[in-house]
């Protein structure tokens, strides 16, 4: 079983960066309509600009596509500065 979940890293984000309340998204391995339902879900954040990561025990790493095999997905919002 895979999940993936939101993390608010800073104190305050603007309005056009909103975080749904604990968002956390589960899928079982051979379940065709919950891996399709995390990976829209996946692809909608890193359209808006957010960042996901792989957390698996070995290391954790950028991804850039969904992959039901993770057993965990993070996803963290854009970064503000200038």
């Amino acid at each position: 079983m895979g999940e993936m979940i939101a993390v608010k890293i800073l104190t305050s984000l603007t309005e056009e960066q909103t975080l749904p309340a604990h968002i956390r998204v589960k899928w079982r391995i051979g379940d065709q309509k919950e891996i399709e339902r995390a990976e829209k879900v996946f692809a909608s954040y890193l359209a808006d600009g957010w960042i996901a990561f792989s957390d698996e025990p070995k290391a954790r790493q950028q991804i850039f596509e969904f992959d039901p095999r993770c057993e965990r997905i993070i996803l963290m919002p854009p970064l503000g500065g200038g």
